[in-house]
């Protein structure tokens, strides 16, 4: 293992090509194709909401009124501003990490919750003002590498590595399969709350389960996918996707059995372009969205917006909404479910996933997980919201660091999954229980070179 600091070179974006030279009509121009595609993007939510969740699933919490227009104009005003100030396109992990993000729960989290009555009028636009404002640091600084030379480089040669990967990974699995055995009837993905339930109680006589299942499901199991995917190894890709497939087998988690296609997506993203325009992702995520939309009209089913849709799109924005609900009146928790137990006492009888099940959806047995602005607001309150953000920006720009030298492909691989928890989980359970760290440090230990084609477009 060779102990370095990190290559200096910048990456593609940190070069600006033809600084100064474009007028300010240019660059408006340049601008206007990615407001179009965020509005597009967060109209289609909209409709899909309206149309094909709302009748389904209201009984769910998932209800409709018409939003205030001057205060919805208002949210996507601050939603479109977010994304022109995100960077125009993806060339450094920060910039992936902070563009998923924004997809999967920072604009859900604005708009959801002006058309869900979960909140009144008032409290939503204030949600919506207080999920920009404290958003708005990480998409102008966390993208753009502020900060460097964080990490020393750490770099183990490419036979080490994978071979140490598949040690663990053989040494996992053992793990697993003694503790939970071989499942070979896969639940339905529209009925895994039985499968949850046993998985749960199985994780409370064996609480490294806790740890272990996430680390598999959201760091070795898509790296093995990433190399597969990148060059062209079917057998590391075939392992990559039976580990997730056994890990939903015994979890219920839909997230593990969907990650092959999440991969899938990111692979063709940067096979477009090694820098693609984040207006091409918005524009991809919205056609999938209509797309679902459009397999549900002609199988008559509400299954594909359910899954793609509702749970991964529309829920991150109920749930903040629901935890502003929830903790509005309450006693804010302070972390003291987490590490920092042994500096208070937790004052519920249940977590605040539970506790947000059973008081807004009715239902104690519902663990509503939820992303990291919903977090920081049981934690805390709004400052929460801007406590987590600040802790996420320092860790893009820990990723950065970390990923010096890996093509954004790649690194984009290794890091799909974390950011996906990230829409399901507060900042400091996504580090410490999801696998961020990890992620983070397999990106530093990750030889460079081998994967055979990870340069290439």
């Amino acid at each position: 293992m060779s102990l370095t600091r990190p290559r200096r070179g910048p990456y593609p974006a940190d070069v600006a090509v033809g600084a100064g030279t474009r007028s300010v009509g240019d660059l408006l121009a340049g601008r206007l194709p990615l407001a179009a595609a965020t509005l597009a993007y967060v109209g289609v939510l909209h409709l899909v909401y309206l149309h094909a969740i709302v009748p389904t699933f209201t009984y769910l919490r998932y209800d409709y009124r018409v939003p205030d227009p001057f205060d919805y104009t208002f949210a996507l005003a601050l939603v479109v501003g977010l994304a022109l100030v995100l960077p125009s396109r993806i060339a450094r992990p920060s910039q992936f990490f902070a563009w998923t993000l924004f997809l999967v729960a920072v604009a859900p989290s604005i708009v959801v919750p002006q058309y869900a009555s979960v909140l009144d009028r008032g409290e939503a636009l204030e949600v919506a003002c207080w999920v920009a404002a404290t958003y708005l640091p990480v998409a102008l600084f966390g993208t753009r590498r502020a900060v460097r030379g964080m990490l020393p480089g750490l770099r183990l040669p490419g036979t080490a590595f994978w071979t140490g990967f598949v040690a663990v990974s053989a040494a996992i699995y053992a793990y697993l399969i003694a503790v939970v055995g071989l499942r070979w009837d896969l639940p339905s993905l529209g009925d895994v709350y039985g499968v949850r339930a046993q998985f749960a109680e199985t994780g409370t006589s064996h609480a490294a389960l806790n740890y272990v299942v996430p680390v598999a499901a959201n760091v070795l199991n898509p790296l093995a996918m990433a190399r597969g995917l990148v060059g062209r190894r079917w057998v590391w890709l075939a392992g990559g996707v039976i580990g997730q497939v056994f890990i939903y087998s015994f979890t219920g988690y839909k997230v593990a059995a969907l990650s092959p296609a999440a991969l899938l997506v990111v692979y063709l993203l940067f096979r477009c372009s090694p820098r693609p325009a984040a207006a091409l992702a918005l524009i991809g995520t919205t056609a999938l969205a209509a797309a679902m939309w459009l397999m549900d009209h002609l199988t008559s089913t509400t299954d594909y917006t359910s899954i793609m849709v509702r749970r991964f799109l529309i829920t991150p924005g109920l749930l903040t909404a629901a935890y502003v609900h929830v903790f509005g009146d309450l006693e804010k928790v302070a972390l003291s479910h987490s590490f920092l137990s042994s500096f208070s006492t937790y004052p519920y009888g249940k977590d605040p996933p539970q506790l947000v099940g059973t008081l807004f959806f009715g239902n104690p047995d519902t663990h509503a997980n939820a992303n990291l602005f919903a977090d920081g607001y049981a934690n805390f309150g709004y400052p929460g919201m801007a406590l987590e953000c600040l802790v996420l920006l320092v860790l893009l720009w820990l990723i950065d660091d970390a990923c010096r030298g890996i093509s954004i492909r790649v690194s984009s691989l290794i890091l799909v999954m974390p950011v996906l928890a990230l829409a399901d989980s507060g900042i400091f359970t996504t580090m410490l229980t999801h696998g961020l760290v990890a992620a983070i440090v397999v990106c530093a230990l990750v030889p460079r070179s081998g994967w055979e084609g990870a340069d290439r477009p």
